[in-house]
């Protein structure tokens, strides 16, 4: 009996260590304040990248965020030329404080967010340089690294 018992606790732990092998962790640095990263983006001449999720009601974002944003691909670029702004709409209520709610609807407002997801890529002042709406279960994500490589091609 213990052997088994040792045989399965190994095993267990086995798999989880090949999962985690498997989804690297690739730190985005997320911001939530879009002033700060209006700051942040005017000090390191940088774009922003603003990113309206729901992510736990809806599996676009879900998809979006596996295809897109948490690749070495993703990575390498957002860490030359973009801050990152995360937008939250969570369906709990409680997920977030009332004062990031009221944040986030005046983003949401600003750039005319009707669609989780949402990708908004703007200059440090906040003005719109493109806009993708909606993902897709074709999971393809050319038009996002179209649009980013043509606003980063724009910037002086």
């Amino acid at each position: 009996m213990k052997k088994k018992i040792y045989i399965f606790i190994l095993t267990v732990v086995t798999l989880v260590n090949l999962n985690a092998q498997r989804q690297k962790s690739i730190d985005l640095n997320w911001q939530t304040d879009f002033e700060k990263a209006q700051q942040l983006a005017s000090t390191e001449n940088k774009l922003i990248l603003i990113y309206f999720t729901g992510f736990d009601r809806s599996d676009s974002c879900k998809m979006l965020n596996e295809d897109l944003f948490y690749t070495e691909k993703f990575h390498k670029i957002a860490v030359e030329h973009l801050i990152l702004v995360r937008v939250n709409t969570p369906r709990r209520k409680d997920a977030i404080s009332e004062n990031q709610k009221n944040k986030n609807k005046e983003l949401s407002d600003r750039y005319h967010q009707k669609v989780h997801p949402t990708v908004v890529l703007t200059d440090a002042k906040g003005k719109q340089l493109g806009i993708i709406e909606s993902y897709n279960y074709l999971r393809d994500t050319s038009q996002h690294y179209t649009l980013i490589y043509k606003t980063i091609k724009m910037r002086p």
